[in-house]
């Protein structure tokens, strides 16, 4: 019997100490940091991206951090932020079931995107669920906002400036030199098939004749869509492909001596390791333009700085870095703000959000998304340049010659 309550007694002092040596949120307990979550896809067909979004976060967090921290004014001190970020590899339900353990057993305050907005919007409807405010970036599908979410904000162009960049670039281009006839090689999901929308009015209204082949997510062989623009002498392509697809896209166009003078790939091109793997055929492509890092304002040079002090082959940084960053930037000003670490006061300071983050002014809209500058790059000479809008361009926008002639 002794032995039996000894037992006993030596677990709940066990038990005692465990808890006494965990960091909590519990009533009178003094927190030791801001927990932040975020699912990310480090692993499948949108690591690529996933990586810059990691990246990004990291090193805003270790700038937070380096610089005493947030003060919480409840408190009356300053805190750290804890980043814990988990891998979905490229895959929606698990997603959906990691921000869950995050919400669950890591207690996390906030959630931080993942990358594309096919994994956005799985951890968007979670968050709502959750009641718990979610900060992302590399989404631009604006029809699942009209579910009327109270907790997310997208501090990030969204389809309807991605498309609009694209024909105001075009009709910037002198009349004897603009594409007349465009080709949409149109992804068949939620974010390609709204831009195809986009774009299909947009060359209505401005004059311009419009081709659309259709493809899969899976998709690898583009060769038919190819020749069809090819021979239809489209001069211009718009896309958002995945991160390979747009890889894939350049090599096959190239044996099949299909050039048109202008390709935006919204996806894809933007990421440093797109160089790596197409050298200079990756010259004249176009991309996502939302951040860049010659950017002129406030922390970009330190951003810049030290992410290529941290990734020294690095030639040019991807373009999802600086929103993501900046994302930890506005949750970093939200939650000093509300002096406090409770979910619905940061809610409601990301609301009023009105800032210039390393990626330039962030405003909320009553929906969700931000009024942001949003650019277009082009990779020229193993470089990506701005070329869109004129008051941010670092270059002129270069048309792209024939195979032949490169």
């Amino acid at each position: 019997m002794r032995n039996a309550i000894d037992v006993k007694g030596c677990f709940l002092l066990f038990l005692f100490a465990c808890l006494c040596l965990t960091p909590c949120f519990a009533a009178g307990a003094s927190p030791e940091f801001i927990p932040v979550g975020a699912v990310v896809p480090l692993t499948g067909r949108m690591a690529a991206g996933g990586k810059d979004v990691k990246a990004g976060y990291e090193l805003a967090v270790h700038h937070i951090n380096a610089d005493g921290g947030i003060f919480v004014k409840e408190l009356n001190k300053k805190l750290p932020l804890k980043l814990i970020i988990l891998d979905d590899e490229s895959d929606p339900v698990k997603t959906a079931s990691r921000l869950e353990k995050l919400y669950s057993v890591d207690k996390v305050l906030v959630y931080l995107g993942g990358f594309s907005s096919e994994l956005n919007v799985a951890g968007m409807s979670i968050a709502e669920k959750n009641k718990t405010p979610w900060l992302g970036v590399t989404i631009a599908v604006e029809s699942a906002l009209k579910r009327g979410f109270k907790y997310i904000f997208i501090p990030f162009g969204m389809s309807g400036a991605q498309t609009k960049a694209f024909f105001d670039l075009l009709d910037s281009i002198p009349k004897e030199q603009r594409p007349k006839k465009i080709a949409n090689f149109e992804l068949q999901a939620d974010w390609g098939l709204e831009c195809g929308e986009h774009v299909a009015k947009m060359a209505k209204e401005r004059g311009y004749e419009l081709m659309v082949e259709k493809y899969a997510a899976g998709t690898k062989d583009f060769s038919s869509m190819i020749l069809a623009a090819k021979a239809a002498q489209a001069e211009a392509l718009f896309s958002v492909p995945t991160p390979p697809q747009s890889i894939g896209l350049i090599k096959q166009m190239k044996e099949l001596d299909y050039a048109p003078k202008v390709t935006l790939f919204v996806r894809g091109a933007d990421f440093w390791t797109y160089w790596q793997a197409l050298g200079a055929d990756a010259n004249y492509v176009m991309s996502d333009g939302n951040w860049d890092e010659k950017m002129p304002y406030p922390g970009n040079e330190r951003l810049v700085k030290d992410y290529l002090a941290k990734f020294p082959e690095v030639k040019s940084i991807g373009m999802p870095v600086g929103p993501s960053y900046a994302s930890v930037q506005i949750l970093a000003k939200a939650i000093e703000k509300a002096g406090s670490l409770d979910r619905e006061k940061i809610r409601n300071a990301l609301v009023t959000t009105d800032m210039v983050t390393v990626k330039g002014p962030v405003k909320f809209r009553q929906d969700g998304p931000a009024e942001v500058i949003f650019g277009l790059r082009q990779w020229q000479n193993g470089k990506q340049q701005i070329v869109w809008p004129p008051d941010i361009a670092t270059s002129k926008v270069l048309l792209a010659p024939p195979w032949s002639k490169r």
